[in-house]
């Protein structure tokens, strides 16, 4: 079963407990995969790497606004939108620690042998592919820099 048919019975199990948070929350989020579907240049199938990446980019949506209606005193405005950011973060693999990142990176660096800081596309591409779900990519450039700075 993939993670779109999940979604989709968390949905009904939402409505029916009457859940609001999580109703309101995944029933946007399918509009929002069934909205990059049908995107043009799209596989125009819901696998779990766009599913992925449509809840990515929710979360991240949710997270930004939190902190703007934080920045603004607006207390219950922010915890709406953490609590709709949690429901999200539910269906994401969990994140590397900075030291399991570190290391993994650090397998990379070895893996790939660079010559130097000029050879960061070559580690990312691999860092990347490798760690994709699992951590940011902000994260894995900082750590790549670090170990080739």
């Amino acid at each position: 079963m993939g993670l779109f048919e999940d979604i989709d019975r968390d949905l009904v199990t939402a409505r029916k407990e009457r859940d609001q948070v999580r109703l309101v929350t995944l029933g946007l989020l399918k509009t929002e995969v069934v909205r990059a579907v049908k995107a043009p240049g799209s596989s125009s199938v819901a696998d779990d790497e766009l599913v992925r990446r449509v809840i990515r980019k929710e979360l991240n949506r949710r997270e930004e606004a939190a902190h703007v209606y934080t920045a603004a005193g607006r207390p219950d405005a922010a915890g709406k939108e953490e609590a709709e950011a949690e429901v999200l973060r539910a269906y994401l693999p969990a994140q590397l620690s900075d030291e399991e990142l570190e290391a993994e990176v650090r397998a990379v660096v070895a893996e790939v042998r660079p010559q130097g800081p000029r050879d960061f596309g070559t580690v990312m591409r691999v860092a990347s592919a490798r760690l994709a779900g699992r951590a940011e990519g902000g994260r894995i450039a900082a750590a790549a820099r670090r170990l080739l700075g």
